[in-house]
């Protein structure tokens, strides 16, 4: 069974997908483009979006009450853009950027907003000479 949305995009239970070790998404026997999801009272809904098998574009989690829980943004099965924690109320307890998979800057929020922990990559850090070969590799 698939589900249609606005935009003709396919929507697949979770169930129905199936992924191997190398987390390529099928469906059918064939690499899965479309969105991904689970809808549990309990835990909420899930979704994520792939395209020819690969993530590709907005994961995204919510809590049973409908809140959006949190968001993060793929290419290519990696991480690539922001990912965003939110807690119940609907404020951000979490926020990251990732390029290429390298986590680049984050920052934890008390319940008021306030910065309590941030970082951001620096030239000497082990993974900026890994960030510069793959810039170098896929672009910026």
């Amino acid at each position: 069974m698939t589900d249609q949305d606005d935009q003709n995009v396919v929507r697949i239970p979770d169930v129905l997908l199936h992924y191997d070790a190398e987390l390529v998404y099928t469906y059918n026997g064939q690499r899965f483009t479309g969105i991904g999801y689970e809808d549990d009272p309990e835990r909420g809904r899930s979704e994520i979006s792939c395209v020819d098998g690969a993530q590709e574009g907005p994961s995204r989690d919510w809590y049973p009450s409908g809140q959006l829980k949190g968001e993060t943004i793929y290419k290519g099965n990696v991480r690539d853009g922001h990912n965003r924690e939110f807690r119940e109320d609907g404020s951000m307890w979490l926020e990251e950027i990732y390029e290429h998979g390298v986590l680049v800057r984050s920052a934890r929020f008390d319940e008021n907003g306030n910065v309590i922990e941030s970082f951001e990559i620096s030239e000497d850090s082990p993974s900026f000479s890994q960030l510069q070969r793959l810039w170098e590799q896929f672009g910026r």
